[in-house]
C-alpha cells in the first residue's frame, strides 16, 4: 500500500475513533458521569401537619468530592395553611436537571376543649346546673365552640352524687376531642330544719371565762367539764401532754393568719381555725391550702352574732342559718363537708344555745388559755411568756391572728413545747364520751 493510501486509511481510522470517542463522551456527559448529580435529601414523599412549620431537608449536588448544592434552585407551591398535595422542585439549572419531592399537608390534630370554671363544679340538691362555659379551638378550623356537643344525660340534680358532663368537638378532618367535667351534687346543709323545743333550757347568756393555770396544773372555768360534756362541749382535752392551738378570725383589716399558717406548716403542726362564713368565701385559695396541710376549718358563724339572742322560737331559723350557711360556703370552696366543730362568737353562750348546737350535730370548743391579745402592740416576747407561763396538759389555746406578737411567738413556742415532750393536735381529736 502506498504511503498516500496509508495516510488516507489512518485518517479515516482516526476520524472513526474520534467520532466514537465523541459519542462516548457525549453519552457519558449526558448520563451524568461528568456532571454533578442532584439528589433529594430525605424522603421523596413527606407529610406536614397543617399550620405547622415544614422543615425542608432540601437536595444536594456533588461531583468529585466537590459540593455544588449552592447552585440548586428550589421552586415550591407548598401552602401549610391549607390541606392538599404539593410539590417542591429542586433544579441544577446549569445542566437543566431536577428532582421533585411531594408534600402532603394533613390534619391529624384533634380540637382542644378548655373548660371554664374548672373540671369540677359543685351544686346542691335541687339546684339547677349552670354550665360555667367552654371553648373549643382547632388548628385548622379555628373556633368550634358553637359546634360543641354537651351531654348532660347522666346528671341528676335531685340526688346527691358525682355526675359526668361530656363535651365533644369534631373538626372537618374527622378528628374528635372529648373532655369530661364532674358535677358534684351535694346535700344542702341549709335545707336543715330544726324542730324547736328548747324553752326548758336556761338561756341566760354567759361569756366564757377561765382561771389561768398555776404551776402548769389543769385549770377550772365558769362551767365544769361534766356540765359541758352533756352538750358535747369542751374547754380542755385529756390530761395528756397534748396542746390544741386554735385561732379565731372574722376578717380583720390587719391579720397575720397566713404568716402563722406558714410557721405551723414549717413545724408540721396542725391547728384549728375558727372562721366566719365571709372569711371562708373571700379567701378560697388560702382555705384550700389550710385544708391541704391538715388544719381544721371550724365554724365560727356567719355574722358573729351573740348566739343566745337567737336561741328562741322566733329566731331559731336565723340561729340555724348562722351555722348552715357557713357550712354551705365551706363545701362550695373546698368540695368537702365541714366538720361539726363550733365556737361561739366571743365565747358568748347559754345552756339553751349549747343544746341547739348539739341538736345540730355540733361539738363546742371553748379554751383554757388566752390573754388580751387584741392590742396591736403586744410583742413577741410578751406573747411567748404568757403562752409558756400557763401551759398544761390538754390546754386549748385561744389566739387571734390579728396580733403580730402571736405570730412572732409561734415558732419558739412550738419548738419549746416539743422539747418538753408535748405534741399538737386539732380539737376534733379530743375524745368524746
Amino acid at each position: 500500500m502506498s504511503k498516500k493510501c496509508k495516510c488516507i486509511v489512518y485518517s479515516i481510522v482516526a476520524l472513526i475513533i474520534a467520532l466514537i470517542l465523541a459519542g462516548l463522551i457525549k453519552l457519558l456527559f449526558f448520563s451524568g458521569l461528568f456532571i454533578p448529580q442532584i439528589r433529594l435529601n430525605g424522603d421523596p414523599h413527606m407529610e406536614v401537619e397543617v399550620n405547622s412549620d415544614f422543615h425542608d431537608p432540601g437536595a444536594s449536588a456533588r461531583f468529585r468530592f466537590t459540593d455544588y448544592s449552592e447552585h440548586i434552585l428550589t421552586e415550591s407551591n407548598l401552602d401549610t395553611t391549607r390541606l392538599g398535595e404539593y410539590q417542591i422542585r429542586y433544579t441544577f439549572e446549569t445542566y437543566d436537571k431536577s428532582v421533585v419531592r411531594k408534600v402532603n399537608v394533613i390534619d391529624t390534630t384533634a380540637p382542644s376543649i378548655q373548660l371554664q370554671g374548672g373540671d369540677t363544679v359543685r351544686i346542691f340538691v335541687g339546684e339547677q346546673f349552670e354550665d360555667p362555659g367552654y371553648r373549643a379551638t382547632d388548628n385548622y378550623d379555628g373556633d368550634l365552640s358553637a359546634q360543641v356537643i354537651v351531654d348532660t344525660s347522666a346528671l341528676d340534680t335531685g340526688k346527691a352524687g358525682i355526675y359526668p358532663i361530656i363535651y365533644t368537638s369534631n373538626d372537618t378532618s374527622g378528628n374528635v376531642a372529648t373532655i369530661t367535667r364532674k358535677v358534684e351534687v351535694c346535700e344542702d346543709p341549709t335545707a336543715f330544719q330544726l324542730y324547736y323545743s328548747h324553752d326548758s333550757y336556761d338561756n341566760t347568756a354567759e361569756e366564757w371565762w377561765f382561771n389561768k393555770s398555776e404551776n402548769h396544773e389543769r385549770t377550772t372555768a365558769c362551767r365544769d367539764e361534766a356540765f359541758l360534756a352533756q352538750y358535747d362541749a369542751y374547754f380542755m382535752g385529756p390530761d395528756e401532754p397534748v396542746l390544741y392551738l386554735t385561732f379565731d378570725e372574722g376578717g380583720n383589716d390587719i391579720t397575720y393568719i397566713k404568716e402563722i399558717a406558714g410557721v405551723l406548716n414549717d413545724n408540721e403542726v396542725q391547728a384549728t381555725f375558727f372562721l366566719t362564713r365571709n372569711y371562708i368565701k373571700n379567701n378560697p385559695e388560702f382555705i384550700n391550702d389550710l385544708v391541704a396541710h391538715g388544719h381544721v376549718i371550724a365554724n365560727h358563724s356567719w355574722h358573729h352574732y351573740d348566739m343566745p339572742t337567737l336561741a328562741n322560737a322566733q329566731d331559731i331559723n336565723t340561729f340555724v342559718a348562722e351555722l348552715t350557711e357557713t357550712e354551705k360556703t365551706y363545701m362550695q370552696v373546698t368540695g368537702q363537708p365541714m366538720k361539726k366543730v363550733f365556737r361561739f362568737p366571743k365565747g358568748g353562750m347559754s345552756e339553751r344555745a349549747l343544746k341547739i348546737t348539739q341538736d345540730m350535730g355540733y361539738s363546742n370548743y371553748f379554751w383554757s388559755h388566752a390573754y388580751y391579745d387584741y392590742a396591736q402592740d403586744v410583742s413577741g416576747e410578751e406573747a411567748l411568756k404568757t403562752m409558756m407561763d400557763h401551759y398544761h396538759n390538754g390546754a386549748i389555746y385561744l389566739l387571734h391572728p390579728s396580733n403580730k406578737g402571736n405570730y412572732l411567738a409561734m415558732d419558739p413556742f412550738i419548738k419549746a413545747m416539743k422539747e418538753k415532750g408535748y405534741s399538737f393536735q386539732t380539737v376534733d381529736t379530743i375524745p368524746q364520751p
